[in-house]
């Protein structure tokens, strides 16, 4: 460790130590905004077929539900980072509530295919002002040492909503409808906006907040170019882009009715098969944030082995002889899939480590951008895919989801290609 770096180590520390409970405080509230984001995320995984019935709309319809939502998520992360280290992650996360909020109301209120499009697009836009404001709170309030351990923490405590998006969503949905259950979450998330505008600060006090600086448009091109610029953040980028998008098709939009409608299990069953990627997120991200923090050597290796055991797990699955593949067989898939949640965040950590103080919020917005982009272009092949495949049937058969889970593997090839490459640009 250089000396400077000692030096900021040792003024984490003594900031940790100065004021324990606001650094909580803030973060704890931040972590809980992110539970809120993620449960938005996820809220129309297993609510697909009710939204299909709801809307009159087929398969690639369905899939720009999601599509929209994470191609809002990927192109406001540029912004929201600059935007973050400009203003502070207070402004952020208090206004990335008010939007989510107002996106799940057009959902819960509207019959119109549009309009819940509408909604969806300014979900994944307040999603996208989250995380990205948790990890510069992170790294404004605790030492560089913790950062990728917390980091790891926010993933877990933010499971905790993608797991309400699951099995409890689901038998919401069942017993009360769409609109009771919709509009009881957009209440929520508004009600949210007092309690993080209270509690969030920026940084320590005697600390002047980013947002005091105000830099000028000129200066945010030139922080969004010195970013890019970075080896570290192209490096991040592709390794989201390879490992991430996998456990998102699945728990946010395709996995349910590949489960429903092309494996052949039951409702509730699909539910918690949905919900074992989340859980496994929660067992194994501190222990990826402890690895990340201290063999980030490993981080590369573990990256490809994960991308190897997803694809290779996903051909058995598919090429499963007879009709069904065996229960035990698609929770072992499940569980592969959940690898892919806390080694995402190796991305972030990569980027973040080669950046510069004032500029984490860009460096980390554009590494974000690869796995959400990844994400959306494998939800649009798949729904495409179906619709080509499905003819005049009224639902997917076997057959259908194979070829089209099967584009999948494409994707995963391209971002080890791409993600070799910047790794051996930034060892150059």
């Amino acid at each position: 460790m250089t000396a400077p770096e000692k030096s900021k180590a040792r003024a984490g520390r003594q900031t940790a130590v100065s004021l324990p409970a606001r650094a909580w405080v803030s973060w704890g509230a931040a972590a809980l905004t992110y539970v809120i984001a993620i449960f938005n995320r996820g809220s129309l995984g297993v609510a697909g077929p009710m939204a299909t019935d709801r809307l009159g709309v087929g398969a690639t319809a369905l899939s720009s539900f999601a599509a929209v939502q994470l191609a809002v998520f990927a192109a406001t992360q540029v912004p929201v980072g600059l935007l973050v280290d400009r203003h502070g992650p207070r402004t952020m996360l208090t206004t990335s509530l008010a939007v989510m909020a107002a996106g799940q109301t057009m959902v819960a209120s509207s019959h119109s295919f549009a309009l819940v499009l509408t909604g969806r697009a300014l979900l994944g836009c307040g999603d996208a002002m989250v995380m990205i404001s948790v990890l510069r709170l992170i790294a404004s309030w605790f030492p560089a040492a913790r950062t990728p351990v917390l980091a790891q923490v926010t993933v877990v405590v933010g499971t905790a909503g993608g797991l309400a998006a699951a099995p409890p969503l689901s038998a919401a949905l069942r017993a009360f409808g769409w609109e009771p259950v919709f509009f009881s979450v957009a209440l929520i998330t508004a009600c949210m906006t007092a309690g993080v505008w209270l509690t969030v600060r920026n940084t320590p006090d005697g600390h002047a907040p980013s947002a005091v600086r105000g830099p000028s448009p000129e200066s945010l091109r030139t922080a969004l170019s010195e970013a890019w610029r970075q080896p570290t953040t192209a490096v991040g980028l592709w390794l989201m882009f390879t490992v991430h998008f996998p456990v998102q098709v699945f728990v946010l939009l395709w996995g349910y009715p590949f489960l429903t409608h092309g494996q052949g299990v039951s409702a509730a069953t699909a539910s918690y098969l949905i919900a074992v990627p989340l859980v496994v997120t929660m067992v194994l991200g501190p222990v990826f944030g402890v690895i990340s923090g201290r063999r980030p050597q490993w981080r590369l290796p573990l990256v490809l082995a994960i991308t190897g055991a997803t694809t290779v797990t996903w051909a058995v699955v598919l090429l499963w002889p007879g009709t069904h593949a065996p229960l035990a067989l698609l929770f072992l898939l499940a569980v592969v899939l959940g690898l892919g949640n806390p080694a995402a965040v190796f991305g972030l950590d990569i980027a973040r480590s080669g950046s510069p103080s004032h500029r984490i919020g860009a460096a980390s917005g554009i590494a974000n951008i690869g796995g959400y982009t990844a994400a959306l272009l494998a939800m649009m092949l798949i729904g495409a895919a179906l619709d080509h495949g499905q003819g005049a049937a009224t639902t997917p058969d076997l057959m259908d989801f194979r070829v089209a889970m099967a584009t999948q593997i494409t994707l995963q090839v391209v971002g080890v290609s791409l993600l070799w490459r910047s790794r051996s640009r930034l060892r150059k």
